[in-house]
């Protein structure tokens, strides 16, 4: 078993641990610290950098971002990382709804920033931020690049979606464990995805 398996295995006992805790209501200490942590010098500066930063984690950049990079790639003659970003997209997507209908997890009883309707488990921003910009990282880390031109754009990739996770939560959109629970569900697809295009090489 390679070191990618057994992450994902441990991932997705840490997903399965993490789900059962919310479903039981034991998370609200944890949820609770984190919000105040973020939350300690709110004000409206802050308030509207973070609604610019959860932007780049909305439906609408995400499907935007999918479709530039699909033409993209398929200008650039390689189909199979068009269809790599947007499978992936699709299958985070299918799998955050079908999660947020089963655990039917309300919204945080907090000052709402910004205006959400669906459940709250798992954020549905931070597991399209982390497949897109996660796939992203993977595509750059094997490409050709100069290696500090790979840095800033790992970097890059790496903060992005951390800064959505940490705005979703000071936005009142979703709370802590909302975050955590997406990002471990698309660091599990992403390890599943890049296992895949490895043993098929794909790139």
């Amino acid at each position: 078993m390679n070191k990618k398996n057994i992450l994902t295995i441990i991932l997705g006992i840490m997903l399965i641990i993490l789900t059962v805790l919310v479903c039981l209501g034991y998370t609200e200490k944890f949820d609770t610290f984190c919000y105040n942590l973020v939350t300690f010098n709110m004000n409206d500066t802050w308030t509207n950098i973070f609604k610019v930063i959860t932007f780049f984690g909305s439906t609408l950049f995400i499907v935007l971002a999918g479709i530039f990079f699909f033409i993209f790639f398929i200008l650039k003659g390689n189909k199979n990382k068009s269809f790599i970003i947007s499978g992936l997209l699709i299958i985070s997507t299918i799998l955050n709804n079908l999660i947020k209908v089963i655990i039917r997890r309300e919204r945080p009883e907090v000052l709402a920033l910004v205006t959400e309707k669906s459940f709250s488990y798992p954020s549905g921003h931070m597991m399209a931020s982390v497949s897109l910009y996660g796939i992203l990282f993977y595509l750059v880390y094997k490409s050709n690049l100069n290696k500090k031109v790979k840095i800033f754009f790992e970097c890059f990739l790496i903060i992005l979606p951390i800064l959505i996770g940490i705005s979703r939560i000071y936005l009142g959109a979703h709370f802590a464990s909302d975050v955590l629970g997406a990002s471990l569900t698309s660091l599990i697809l992403l390890l599943i995805t890049t296992n895949i295009i490895a043993k098929k090489n794909w790139l």
